[in-house]
């Protein structure tokens, strides 16, 4: 079970993600080349400098829910109508994290709590949510200036070590309550509409829907093992080819209930506006098992499950896109359904066909890594898990090929060009290098459940530090079934991004100078707002005032929204340096201070080959240091691999 069964409840309202900027430029990780001008508002895309990081609900309440086969958006229905969902109230809110600046396709919420409150304030659900990345990224609005305003994207992951209230008025909740397993709810949200406007009164706010539905034990945590729709993105990533973007479902055999989720596929024309209307759209089912992606179909080759309300002023806030389709009178249409493809519809002006919108995967053949964003140390290893379906059924003893890829990572994240030009820049550093030290197997078969666990690992010395000024290695695993048919549309999105640590022994006695000051200074550039309202990391004195707050923030969990660093890219031995600093003073009681080393210049400080600056891809700057710039620095390597013959 997952957010799109019943009970489920539907929630509107806005969301705050106040992210940092200047760390989107991996170029700006190297201390010895980094000048304070790039900590200023539009310089080099740092559209927001002082970000803190934080992610958080804002003004949200539930505004629609579905139980026992019928679906209310009325208080006098169910009282979880109006409820209002919130954050943590005695903690800090979640924050919104980057795995790595050269991959910013991943981006993660930690430490976040959801809640659902009353009228009068008093907690009846509490939960937290599970770190997890968005995926399906795309253009979604059609007019303003190209930038992340008009992108969207969606999120899915579980509510954890949930606490309820003892006494549940909502016959919804006391039904959601006893429906889950392990204290666990499903929920999923679509973000959209984002402010990157510093002259607009929601600036860092966008518009957020979402559903939090029951989770069975054994279900995947971050997509829904059930029927998929993938958009043709083969000419651009974020502009889909037939207008509409991707989707998931599932079908009851059981109850006959066919439930699709149009949260993240519709486009709207604005970041204020509804969806755009583009004209009646039907869900079908194909009378037959074509091998191929269509763009019409003959009306007598399709039994119609029914139309999307899409266009209905209420819908989308109050389904957050989730529509129901009960088809347990409609035996024949059920039938259809078990070994043919869903079709979303467009009616030709003569009506004895149909344009083919969208189209669900050929030959119903679906695969995916539940958790694809992993962090490990050297020595660690962790288990991908695959599931294969088809037409939403467990695919047992499919063969599934992996393989290193680079996916969408690499590049500089930032701006073609970095100005002042006062010091030589940083080269770009080259990602999934060294080869050997992160492995996986080449090959596995899905179990009777359809599920596959891959293993993967990092090696004990790690990866050495082949980007130089930035630690760390990116390594991408891509994994595919075996046989699929010719023309199957792959989302590009889905493969697994691992940040692999460096391994660094911890000195017996670190100095400010040779151990602590590297680091801290970094970070110190990075988010300035640390220096301006906490505590200034490049400066001694100012972190020797600050030693038991420190020391509390880098030994909390990394799931704890007070982490620090609040990008989670720090691996375990140079935190653990940190701490051995702040705990072991010197003779004057204070951390360890040393000697300061003779300068290094710049060229010398990367650590990695000069390399050729990105192409200048015409940027304003408000349009550089975010997700379309990054995608739009992919989509031109990609172009310059195909026009060298590069297939890799």
């Amino acid at each position: 079970m997952s957010y799109l069964d019943a009970p489920r409840l539907h929630f509107t309202g806005w969301f705050q993600a106040d992210v940092s900027t200047i760390n989107n430029d991996v170029r700006f990780f190297q201390n010895a080349s980094f000048v304070p001008e790039y900590q200023q508002l539009d310089q080099n895309g740092s559209w927001n400098p002082e970000g803190t990081g934080i992610f958080r609900l804002l003004d949200c309440k539930v505004t629609g829910g579905a139980l026992a086969g019928r679906s209310f958006v009325d208080p006098s229905q169910d009282p979880v109508i109006g409820l209002l969902v919130e954050n943590a109230d005695r903690r800090a809110p979640g924050k919104l994290v980057d795995l790595d600046p050269q991959q910013q396709m991943v981006s993660e919420i930690w430490g976040l709590q959801v809640r659902l409150l009353d009228a009068e304030r008093r907690e009846l659900l509490r939960g937290e949510y599970r770190p997890g990345p968005f995926c399906n990224l795309w253009r979604r609005q059609q007019t303003g200036v190209a930038r992340d305003q008009q992108l969207a994207a969606n999120y899915q992951s579980v509510l954890q070590d949930t606490a309820w209230a003892d006494e549940l008025d909502s016959p919804l909740l006391r039904a959601l309550r006893e429906a889950s397993d392990d204290g666990c709810l499903s929920i999923a949200f679509n973000v959209y509409g984002y402010g990157r406007d510093a002259t607009i009164p929601r600036y860092t706010m966008g518009h957020v829907v979402g559903s939090i539905g029951p989770y069975r034990r054994g279900e995947p945590r971050h997509f829904v093992a059930g029927r998929q729709m993938t958009a043709d993105t083969t000419a651009s990533l974020m502009v889909p080819a037939g207008g509409l973007y991707n989707l998931q479902g599932r079908f009851s055999a059981r109850t006959g209930q066919l439930t699709l989720d149009f949260g993240n596929t519709f486009p709207i024309q604005d970041a204020n506006s509804g969806l755009l209307d583009m004209g009646q759209v039907l869900v079908g089912v194909l009378r037959g098992n074509p091998q191929a992606v269509l763009a019409t179909v003959d009306a007598s080759r399709v039994g119609l499950v029914g139309e999307v309300p899409y266009r209905d002023p209420d819908w989308y806030t109050q389904t957050a896109g989730v529509q129901d389709f009960d088809l347990h009178e409609r035996p024949d249409i059920a039938a259809l359904l078990q070994d043919n493809p869903l079709a979303l519809l467009s009616p030709l002006p003569d009506s004895s066909a149909y344009k083919v919108l969208l189209q669900e995967s050929v030959d119903g053949l679906y695969l995916r890594a539940d958790q694809f964003v992993f962090r490990l140390e050297p020595g660690e290893q962790a288990t991908v898990e695959l599931h294969a379906t088809r037409f939403g059924q467990p695919l047992a003893g499919a063969g599934v090929g992996l393989v290193p890829t680079a996916g969408l990572m690499g590049g500089s994240g930032g701006g073609a060009t970095i100005s002042p030009p006062t010091r030589p820049a940083a080269a770009i550093p080259d990602i999934g290098t060294p080869a050997g030290v992160f492995t996986f197997p080449s090959s596995g078969s899905t179990d009777a459940a359809g599920r596959l666990d891959v293993p993967i690992a990092l090696s004990a010395q790690g990866p050495g530090r082949p980007r130089g000024y930035i630690a760390g290695q990116l390594y991408g695993v891509a994994y595919r079934l075996d046989r699929l048919p010719p023309g199957y549309l792959f989302n590009p999105l889905n493969y697994v991004s691992v940040l692999a640590f460096d391994a660094k022994a911890v000195p017996a006695a670190p100095t400010w100078y040779d151990d602590i000051q590297p680091l801290f200074a970094q970070y110190g550039n990075l988010y300035p707002i640390m220096g301006r309202y906490v505590v200034d990391l490049n400066d001694y004195a100012a972190v020797c005032t600050r030693v038991k707050a420190l020391q509390l923030a880098f030994s909390l969990p990394r799931s704890d929204p007070n982490h620090m660093p609040v990008t989670r890219d720090l691996g375990a031995g140079d935190r653990d340096t940190i701490l051995a600093w702040l705990s072991t003073p010197g003779a004057d009681g204070l951390p360890r201070l040393g000697r300061p080393s003779l300068p290094v210049g710049p060229a010398a400080a990367t650590g990695t080959a000069a390399a050729s600056p990105p192409p200048d891809l015409g940027l304003l700057p408000e349009q550089g240091g975010g997700k379309t710039a990054f995608v739009l620095q992919y989509e031109q390597r990609r172009r310059s691999a195909a026009e060298s013959g590069d297939a890799s």
